[in-house]
């Protein structure tokens, strides 16, 4: 096993997400995803949602070949057919060809562990060493997440390719450096930003960002999501390590929150996966008439938001992928300033779980 894909086994034991519950809303339906490198679903039971490896126990088969669909767990290549704790109970022809029923081959799917905040489904392989539930590991952002992802609104999705390792990308959502030279037409048309408007915050292996805020800003942020009462004042992400990026924007009327994920395919290649919808405000702030405003605005407002998310992602994405380029050459430490530092929290996180694979695992192979 490469280095890579020994990342990709220790990254695949961190709560990540893997799907939204909108996917799988009513019992049988299920969709396939990416956890760690491997190919995993997530299914939707009468008692709740289970998700497995995507691997049949018996001949190694993947389970599920499209993205997603409804119906049981059964093989295509010899119809083994699982329950929902993954245990394979309908085996055709089981005693005359293993000499044991079912139940005493004892044949099991790898299951994963399961949570969802909102609408977001996350997934990690179960361990001995991260073991936190969803809530704990996400802290101030679970009831963040929660809010601004919440049940009754249609997200727009989409994706793209990064020719890029995965960290690349991700760091350069954590840099706020290169505004004016990467996004001269967008974030950086205004000049850098002034050191006095960047507020940086660390909460557990997390960040996040706020534009002209206090230190006590995400706290309230927190707080105004558990009461319903949070009015976003201006442009915040918050980074959910280890590829999650989590956004909120005030647009005139409305409001937007992003979510954006990058997931590593291969050393060189990762896929970019972003989704946006409206976070309404709260209801004291909305009077009949603004509402209607808002209400016939917000399809403009999103394809608007949704064509420059598609080009500010282009123009990271060559920086990524010029990088990539040389990255083998890459043989001491960055020098980062002051609106780079969390690209070392990030780094020291990353050493954390991964280990000594650090220096190699960006590189070409």
């Amino acid at each position: 096993m490469d280095d890579f894909w020994r990342e990709q086994a220790e990254i695949g034991k961190i709560w990540q997400l893997v799907g939204l519950t909108t996917s799988v809303e009513r019992e049988g339906e299920w969709f396939r995803s990416t956890l760690g490198g491997r190919s995993i679903f997530v299914q939707r039971f009468k008692d709740g949602l289970r998700g497995f490896e995507n691997v049949c126990v018996h001949r190694g088969h993947p389970l599920r070949t499209e993205d997603k669909g409804n119906g049981p767990i059964r093989c295509g290549f010899h119809h083994w057919q699982y329950d929902q704790h993954g245990r394979a109970l309908g085996i055709p022809k089981c005693n005359e060809m293993f000499g044991a029923s079912p139940r005493e081959l004892n044949a099991r799917l790898r299951t994963l562990d399961v949570a969802n905040c909102g609408i977001l489904i996350f997934a990690r392989f179960p361990n001995e060493r991260f073991h936190e539930p969803l809530e704990t590991y996400l802290g101030p952002g679970f009831d963040i997440l929660r809010s601004l992802w919440s049940e009754g609104r249609s997200p727009y999705i989409w994706s793209t390719e990064l020719k890029a390792n995965w960290r690349l990308g991700h760091h350069i959502s954590l840099d706020d450096y290169h505004i004016v030279a990467v996004h001269p037409s967008t974030f950086g048309k205004n000049g850098y930003l002034p050191q006095e408007v960047v507020k940086y915050y660390r909460f557990g292996r997390h960040s996040a960002y706020f534009y002209n805020a206090d230190e006590k800003a995400l706290q309230k942020m927190v707080e105004d999501c558990r009461n319903g009462t949070f009015q976003p004042d201006g442009y915040r992400i918050m980074q959910f390590f280890p590829n999650l990026v989590a956004s909120v924007s005030p647009i005139g009327s409305a409001c937007l929150a992003g979510i954006m994920q990058y997931v590593p395919v291969a050393h060189d290649r990762t896929r970019l996966f972003m989704i946006i919808q409206d976070y309404p405000r709260p209801a004291a702030d909305q009077s009949r008439s603004r509402a209607l405003v808002r209400r016939l605005k917000l399809p403009i407002i999103l394809r608007s938001a949704q064509l420059m998310t598609r080009k500010i992602f282009k123009e990271d994405n060559a920086v990524c992928e010029h990088m990539q380029a040389i990255v083998h050459q890459l043989d001491r430490p960055p020098i980062l300033g002051r609106q780079e530092e969390r690209i070392g929290w990030f780094e020291e996180n990353y050493a954390d779980v991964v280990g000594d694979l650090r220096p190699s695992s960006v590189a070409a192979d």
